[in-house]
């Protein structure tokens, strides 16, 4: 008698569930689900192609279930730039099983997570910030240069024999914003450094296990592949936060020269500004959430792209000698190329705006042939760069990337600099594809090793 009464009770629990997570009114037509669960096990590895393809049967606004929540996904350029524009849109959900509330990093504060009074505080410091301190000027040039230079030394020192390039890559990246952010460079091979950037990847591929975690909680009750993972973005989260602490307890800038700001650096123009307006907001924990947004976001996109670029490259080897011609033409390939250099190279800076962006398919409304590579989609008639509707690699709004000036000058550097002195090549008998990745708050190629072939 007991059994089926339990059994009963719980038959009601589980309808009343199911209604209430139902549709509601005007809700966006969409995918149907499952119980609890919503669309979550539907979208698969790669999210974005499964969105895809539902907006191509429900249209550019459809609605789903990440669990429980509902979610509406808008796949239409216009509407988004109108809704993004509003205030109504800057939120942030503060929910989070690897930043918990009693974690050293919490959700809720720092550049990306914190929203309301606190973020537009913050956000318009940063933006002034980093204004002030030069990005997209002539120091960070020199700056982005030199880790250029030292990126090719450590490629021509491979040798021409295969080789991963992230860790390399991904630290000389690192090191401009570190200069940004801290005022000092690291040594590409240093391990401790090549750890912290290691985490913050490792971090970034763990967003998704996130999500997943607050659908279904009971896998964190229990040995599982993705608690192991959630616990280890927590490690990492304490790791990297001890670095921050570390990094603002050294911090020293008496003997640096300061710009014309009177700011050397984001973390002495952080603790200025905290002394000069006394505003509470500007405490140690907002700074550190500040300066682990600025090292992570610095860090991982810009190498992944750079990434994304060398996968292109090898898969449209006429686009590579292409780019190489233009910029043994216009420039040389003995001469470093530099920021004056960008428009004399239109067909170079091409590859590096759009290729990476187009690893997925795009709405044929905004060009033609939407899966292919094609660099000329990004240059008008007259072979000068344009940015069409639909590109918005830095997202738009008031939410758009703070350092798009910076992230643009590192693409066109690292990568036009790059194809001057290498051309890349795959070791015998390996293949390389855009298709090969994994997907999570970004989509990051598979790892490879290439040949890279000093052109002189």
């Amino acid at each position: 008698m007991v059994f089926w009464l339990v059994l009963g009770a719980l038959a009601l629990i589980l309808t009343y569930l199911w209604l209430i997570s139902q549709r509601p009114a005007n809700f966006p037509p969409g995918p149907p689900g499952i119980p609890f669960l919503g669309n979550v096990l539907s979208l698969g590895s790669k999210p974005a192609e499964k969105m895809t393809e539902w907006s191509k049967k429900y249209g550019d606004v459809f609605g789903m279930y990440s669990g429980r929540k509902p979610v509406v996904v808008i796949n239409d350029f216009r509407t988004l730039r109108k809704i993004f524009s509003e205030d109504s849109a800057s939120g942030r959900s503060t929910n989070s099983v690897v930043r918990r509330e009693n974690s050293p990093f919490p959700s809720g504060i720092g550049l990306i997570g914190s929203q309301g009074d606190l973020w537009k505080t913050h956000r318009r410091f940063a933006l002034s910030t980093l204004r002030d301190l030069g990005m997209g000027k002539n120091w960070m040039e020199d700056t982005i240069i030199a880790e250029v230079e030292g990126l090719c030394q450590a490629l021509r020192e491979t040798n021409q024999k295969p080789f991963d390039p992230k860790v390399q890559l991904t630290n000389s990246v690192s090191n401009v914003i570190c200069a940004i952010i801290f005022g000092k460079r690291f040594e590409l091979t240093d391990p401790k450094f090549s750890r912290l950037t290691r985490l913050v990847a490792e971090n970034m591929a763990i967003i998704k296990l996130d999500f997943l975690c607050q659908i279904i909680p009971f896998l964190l009750w229990f040995p599982n592949s993705v608690r192991t993972q959630i616990l280890q973005g927590r490690a990492n989260i304490t790791a990297l936060t001890e670095f921050m602490k570390e990094m603002i307890a050294d911090h020293d800038v008496s003997s640096r020269t300061e710009h014309h700001s009177g700011a050397p650096d984001y973390l002495y123009a952080y603790q200025k500004e905290k002394s000069k307006t006394r505003e509470e907001t500007f405490d140690e924990l907002q700074l550190v959430g500040s300066l682990f947004d600025l090292f992570a976001a610095g860090t991982e996109t810009t190498s992944t792209t750079i990434l994304w670029a060398m996968v292109f490259m090898i898969e449209n080897p006429d686009v590579m000698k292409k780019v190489q011609k233009e910029i043994d033409d216009k420039v040389g390939r003995d001469h470093v190329l530099t920021n004056a250099d960008r428009s004399r190279l239109p067909y170079t800076e091409a590859n590096d705006t759009g290729g990476p962006a187009l690893r997925k398919p795009c709405a044929s409304r905004y060009w033609k042939n939407p899966e292919h590579f094609e660099p000329n989609r990004f240059l008008d008639s007259e072979q000068k760069l344009i940015r069409p509707d639909g590109f918005v690699p830095f997202s738009i709004g008031k939410r758009a990337c703070l350092g798009e000036a910076l992230a643009k000058m590192e693409l066109f550097l690292f990568i036009a600099n790059l194809l001057r002195c290498f051309t890349l090549e795959l070791p015998t008998g390996e293949t390389l594809s855009h298709e090969d990745y994994h997907s999570s708050l970004v989509d990051s190629p598979n790892p490879f090793t290439l040949i890279f072939t000093s052109r002189f």
